[in-house]
């Protein structure tokens, strides 16, 4: 009987063969688990963290605009902030157009000259 080797695997069935033992399933389901744990901390520190952080400076920008701020919006309008309502600003960009948009679509508020 001749013994073939398959893709560097003996034949099981080889006289003198030698197997080494698996590793038992819990060392690998141990394993398995430390490294998904590890997986999850460095998502919560390089993701999570840093992005509670932008939400937490973005509520505290948004609560701070008053009437006289200037402010740019996600869409590139610069205008001035002419009435502070609930979920809406009111701006003017210009002598007579006045513009009613969301609070979440503001990007950068400019503060008051005269105040500064």
């Amino acid at each position: 009987m001749r013994n073939f080797v398959y893709a560097g695997v003996p034949d099981p069935s080889a006289a003198g063969n030698t197997t080494s033992a698996a590793p038992s399933a819990a060392s690998g389901l141990f394993q398995m688990l430390f490294l998904l744990l590890i997986f999850f901390v460095m998502m919560y520190f390089l993701v999570i963290l840093p992005q509670r952080k932008r939400e937490k400076q973005f509520k505290k920008m948004i609560s701070q605009i008053k009437r006289g701020d200037t402010i740019i919006t996600s869409g590139g309008i610069i205008g001035k902030v002419i009435d502070v309502k609930k979920d809406t600003l009111k701006i003017k960009t210009s002598n007579t157009t006045e513009l009613e948009i969301s609070k979440l679509y503001i990007s950068k508020v400019i503060k008051n000259k005269e105040e500064e």
